[in-house]
């Protein structure tokens, strides 16, 4: 059985409003970042399925997540297929993230009670989502949408829970003016991070969180 919730997932990302989205094929540069983003106060982190030892290197993930850093949500990102789903949350996996929007994704992580955050760009997109059971709404790629059009897709819905990510700038004029916008969470690609130092990745991605209000 999954760790947490989607309650409970959705809760620390109002709370903990910055996901870092990475993939790494050494499991130990992995780790580094992990511990980093943890440090920094980061509570869910997604690894994306995007190399062919990605499930094997999050499986160990999880693992190192649940001994040392138990208050951490592990998420697998990339996710396309029901198949694809289930191997993760077999993995450990304690949320699942999409481009799309796949009904059959959404019923397997329903099963478990497990957060399901789809992808989606137009109003009927991400009222779909939502109607669904998303715990979040992906907007994606939400650089190329712009915060303008979040603030416009936010007028018809204002209760949606969405997390904003693709292409996103890591400085705090960014994530302001996302979190203005109406954005509940940001994602950034931890590839626009520092991640070549632990202790600068921890004061970088402490220092973007402390921007971000939580929101309820």
């Amino acid at each position: 059985m999954p760790r947490f919730t989607a309650a409970h997932a959705l809760t620390q990302a109002r709370q903990h409003p910055l996901i870092p989205v990475f993939y790494h094929a050494q499991e130990e540069y992995a780790r580094r970042v992990l511990a980093a983003c943890h440090a920094a106060g980061v509570r869910l982190f997604e690894f994306t399925n995007r190399g062919p030892q990605a499930p094997e290197i999050f499986e160990r993930l999880q693992r190192f997540v649940e001994a040392d850093f138990p208050d951490l949500l592990l998420g697998a990102g990339t996710i396309f297929t029901a198949e694809e789903a289930g191997r993760f949350i077999e993995a450990g996996a304690d949320f699942i993230i999409q481009p799309v929007t796949s009904p059959d994704v959404a019923a397997v992580c329903r099963s478990y009670d497990l957060a399901w955050l789809p992808g989606a760009q137009t109003l009927n997109e991400v009222y779909e989502a939502h109607r669904l059971g998303a715990t979040l709404v992906k907007l994606f790629p939400s650089a190329y949408l712009t915060p303008e059009y979040l603030g416009i897709l936010r007028g018809p819905l204002p209760q949606v829970p969405l997390m904003v990510t693709g292409g996103i700038q890591p400085t705090i004029e960014s994530l302001t003016e996302w979190q203005a916008a109406g954005a509940t969470c940001v994602g950034l690609d931890a590839r626009l991070l520092d991640t070549d130092e632990p202790a600068r990745l921890t004061a970088q991605v402490r220092e973007l969180l402390a921007v971000l209000r939580p929101t309820m």
